[in-house]
């Protein structure tokens, strides 16, 4: 092989290693359950709220679902859950899969007291978007906790993907903790 055929396998070679990075950064693509999770008393407990993400290439109504996990009290952290599903979608160009989710930040800050909680990454959960995270209380009362949730909407091609917008939404919900 000479020169030329050296610098062209390795010109190809970068480019195979440049798609296969690509691809497997790529997040993963969660199929339209309708109101599976919005419905849910288990996934929705503390309530649940459907918004209209319209993308570069089609439009997504994406379910966000709030659950506390265990009891609220004083003396234990309060496990929430946060799940974000897709109801339905409209891809329009036929080099499109599909519209996903990634989570990039959850907080939760009380009013009563000002204390705040960050994310805790969770599992893989194979049809929606999760993040769990805990919760001190303070005090018995009534909270109003409010949610501020980051992600970023992506567009999944059948190689790779490409990052659409970036969104913050907040959500309040109403906590009684004895």
């Amino acid at each position: 092989m000479g020169p030329r055929g050296k610098i062209l396998a390795s010109f190809l070679l970068i480019i195979v290693v440049i798609i296969a990075v690509w691809q497997f950064t790529t997040p993963v693509l969660i199929p339209p359950v309708g109101t599976k999770y919005l419905s849910s008393t288990q996934y929705a407990n503390r309530g649940s709220w459907v918004v209209l993400e319209v993308s570069g290439y089609g439009k997504v109504f994406l379910a966000f679902s709030i659950s506390n996990l265990t009891y609220p009290r004083t003396t234990l952290p309060t496990v929430y859950s946060l799940i974000v599903s897709k109801l339905n979608e409209t891809v329009l160009p036929s080099y499109i899969r599909g519209l996903t989710v990634k989570l990039t930040a959850l907080h939760i800050q009380d009013n009563y007291d000002g204390s705040t909680s960050a994310w805790a990454p969770s599992g893989n959960f194979p049809e929606a978007a999760q993040a769990t995270t805990l919760f001190n209380f303070q005090t018995s009362a009534n909270h109003q906790l409010r949610f501020t949730i980051s992600y970023q909407l992506y567009e999944i091609l059948f190689i790779g993907s490409l990052i659409d917008h970036s969104t913050t939404r907040s959500f309040n919900i109403t906590q009684n903790v004895v």
